[in-house]
């Protein structure tokens, strides 16, 4: 329920925009000034429709693995650190790893996680690591831990 409310605002967050710029659009003449005002306001409301909706697609996709993925482990053959930070002691790791699912031969796979500062001596490799495998698509795997390390099975939130 509160995904669906979220969702509605960010929605009626964009109409607002476009809204806003459709008023401007029949106020301003093509001779004014100021008459970019109303084109540039939806503009950006058709922009921010377009982020919510791909970042809502990721986000559904990441926990679809969550809910619905096949467990298994992953042993880290290769650790590099991304350029991508989620605060000042949360850093993203991209893990190569030889993942083991049942039922299927082992296979190399990547994921992206992120982790705290105080978890940095132990990502190396040979470590093994809890992993989500999507049922359908086994190159698309996600690492079943928080920044901590700590096993998750927790939805991201919406």
């Amino acid at each position: 329920m509160f995904r669906l409310l979220r969702r509605i605002g960010q929605y009626a967050f964009c109409l607002m925009f476009v809204g806003i710029g459709l008023v401007a659009f029949v106020v301003f003449d093509r001779d004014d000034e100021r008459w970019w005002v109303g084109p540039a306001f939806a503009g950006v409301g058709v922009f921010l429709m377009v982020v919510f909706f791909l970042v809502n697609r990721w986000r559904d996709g990441r926990n679809a693995i969550l809910a619905h993925g096949v467990d298994g482990r992953g042993l880290v053959t290769e650790v590099k650190p991304t350029a991508q930070w989620e605060s000042n002691d949360v850093r993203y790791f991209r893990l190569t790893m030889t993942v083991e699912v049942p039922g299927r031969a082992p296979y190399a796979a990547t994921a992206r996680q992120p982790y705290h500062r105080t978890r940095w001596d132990r990502i190396r490799p040979g470590i093994v690591v809890p992993v989500r495998v999507h049922p359908r698509d086994p190159s698309r795997v996600m690492v079943a831990a928080d920044v901590l390390n700590n096993p998750s099975l927790r939805p991201e939130p919406s």
